[in-house]
């Protein structure tokens, strides 16, 4: 069993003298034995200036950013501050390769961040910050081999969707301890709700969002961050894996497109500022190497392996979301124009500039494993019309969840009759289970088109896709719209945000069956799990890809067991 650190003190000195996941217990006696510089900076008399921890981002063969934020005391606030920082090939910091002092701007938040260049490549290095008498926590991070060189395996970590009031961050934690190289962050890592409103808000675990209100501001957003980012859980998995993340919604605001979003109303002001405040906020904390301050994709080359290709579904180039309501009048559902609308060659997920950038970096790409790492699922989830139907039904209270359940069951046994060869189906029963609708138009599925086209790129690749968003752990087979198999796409849990379990009220003992029944009536789709929070742990190598779906147990007490879900290996 895992126990998070139990205070500030112990994470502190557990974090300093921790390296590569050993103790080093000399030191550590040392510092009990003598802890004048610990307390000085944890009572604040000298001013403990690193209280938000530090990070690493977007490695590359020949640099690494490294990040922390200075916390100024009372009478340093307002003014510009000199931050020394060290990057070391050893944890005792006697193999220096990069030092320097960086300045930490209240422009910025006082947030530090450094792109260190000129580092060998395929390295491991250890970093540190320091004010005064005042040092950061030690950072571990790394440098990719050359473009050009052999690699013969690579493990990356995938999770997205923590929500701080909805429970602890034992994901992270069990993230930091696992054999990950590298960690993606698929997005949601903030969310921008408040107050009592805000879905998953745990007061028996006083984890409320702060401020307590939705967010719109700039010091607002700042003020979210910093939240996040006190967390020991999450500062310990950023200080121990260098990190590579993309946007999806919640950074901004709840299903963002590119002009709007459904949690941006009139009287919140003006959209395209809120969405410019939001990006700034993010790069402030999560920094990245773009090419433009409006562009996010980008791609990472892990030697020969695999070419990692990180793509934005959310905030650059998408079209507003279908809204399938609009499909329904007082004569019923209309299903040519829906028909229409799905299938609309001009809708766009990408967005050109950003599908012809993707589609040239994976197509020019030699690696053995083109990876993609976004926001939305991508397999084709699609249910029979008749219970989207009556789940919209039982939203609105006109039925119960109980005869939606029952709903499916009879349509599940229908589809089992017809995949086992009965013959004896009527023409009613048939087109029960083959009228389908997508049941997610904010995912890859409202954007039909457009997919087809990243699918072109994709042909004779061996392809894996990451995706986050859902809060469950899916494992879709890609195919095209002619049944071509293109890819495998795995979808992580959350960290702590709800998923179908909570949105579907289901009982404990029915999520099994419902797992089963819905891998039954999706075609394509392997696995799901409906109810658990965890990540993806994927190790390839030259010849396989093998992806362990890992759960938490809990996020309700700071201790939890991490049990590994189903593995799946693909060959390509």
């Amino acid at each position: 069993m895992y126990r998070k650190l139990e205070s500030r003190r112990a994470f502190l000195a557990k974090s300093i003298l921790a390296s590569g996941g050993v103790i080093l217990s000399s030191q550590l006696v040392g510092l009990e034995k003598n802890n004048e510089w610990e307390m000085s900076n944890l009572d604040g008399s000298k001013g403990y200036h690193f209280l938000h921890g530090v990070g690493s981002f977007d490695p590359i063969s020949s640099a690494v950013i490294i990040w922390t934020r200075f916390t100024p005391t009372e009478a340093l606030v307002g003014q510009s501050i000199q931050v020394r920082f060290e990057v070391s090939k050893n944890h005792r910091f006697t193999q220096l390769v990069a030092e320097g002092v960086v300045e930490a701007l209240p422009k910025h938040d006082y947030t530090v961040m450094v792109d260190v260049n000129h580092l060998p490549s395929n390295s491991k290095f250890f970093y540190r910050f320091s004010y005064e008498n005042a040092q950061s926590v030690v950072g571990e991070t790394l440098t990719l081999p050359e473009p050009s060189a052999a690699v013969s395996e690579l493990t990356i970590a995938v999770c997205s969707c923590s929500n701080y009031p909805t429970g602890y961050f034992n994901v992270y934690d069990a993230i930091a301890k696992s054999e990950a190289d590298v960690v993606l962050h698929l997005g949601d890592y903030i969310y921008e709700y408040g107050g009592p409103e805000s879905y998953g808000d745990n007061p028996v675990l006083k984890r409320q969002h702060d401020p307590y209100n939705e967010i719109l501001t700039l010091e607002e957003y700042r003020k979210r961050y910093r939240q996040y980012r006190s967390d020991e859980s999450l500062q310990l998995v950023h200080q121990k894996k260098p990190f590579i993340v993309v946007w999806d919604d919640h950074e901004v605001a709840n299903d963002a497109f590119k002009e709007g979003a459904e949690n941006h109303q009139e009287n919140e002001g003006d959209f395209e500022e809120r969405k410019t405040l939001a990006i700034q906020v993010h790069d402030e904390y999560l920094p990245i190497r773009r090419a433009s301050s409006s562009t996010i994709y980008r791609n990472f080359e892990f030697g020969t392996l695999v070419n990692l290709v990180m793509l934005d579904t959310r905030i650059v180039g998408r079209d507003r979301q279908i809204d399938i309501k609009s499909f329904y009048s007082p004569e019923g559902f209309n299903a040519a124009d829906f028909s229409l609308a799905l299938a609309d060659p001009s809708r766009r997920l990408l967005g050109e500039t950003q599908l012809n950038w993707a589609a040239k970096t994976i197509t020019s790409s030699s690696a053995t494993w083109q990876v993609l790492g976004q926001q939305v699922l991508m397999g084709k989830l699609f249910l029979p019309a008749e219970l989207l139907v009556a789940n919209a039904n039982a939203e609105t209270g006109k039925i119960s969840r109980a005869e939606v359940l029952t709903l499916q069951t009879e349509l599940t046994q229908l589809k089992s009759r017809l995949l086992q060869g009965d013959t004896s189906l009527s023409a009613i029963d048939l087109e029960r289970i083959k009228t389908l609708v997508p049941y997610n138009l904010d995912a890859w599925d409202g954007y039909f088109a457009e997919r087809e086209m990243l699918y072109d790129s994709l042909r004779d690749k061996k392809v894996v896709v990451f995706a986050g968003d859902t809060h469950n752990a899916w494992h879709n087979e890609l195919q095209d719209v002619n049944g071509m198999k293109i890819g495998e796409e795995f979808a992580t849990p959350s960290v702590t945000s709800s998923g179908l379990e909570n949105y579907l009220e289901l009982e404990t003992e029915n999520i099994p069956s419902f797992e089963e029944s819905l891998q039954i009536l999706i075609d394509n789709l392997k696995y799901l799990d409906a109810s658990r929070r965890g990540f993806l742990l994927t190790h390839f190598t030259s010849t396989t890809a093998k992806t362990s779906y890992r759960f938490v147990d809990n996020i309700h007490t700071q201790s939890y067991e991490v049990a590994e879900g189903k593995s799946i290996s693909y060959s390509g």
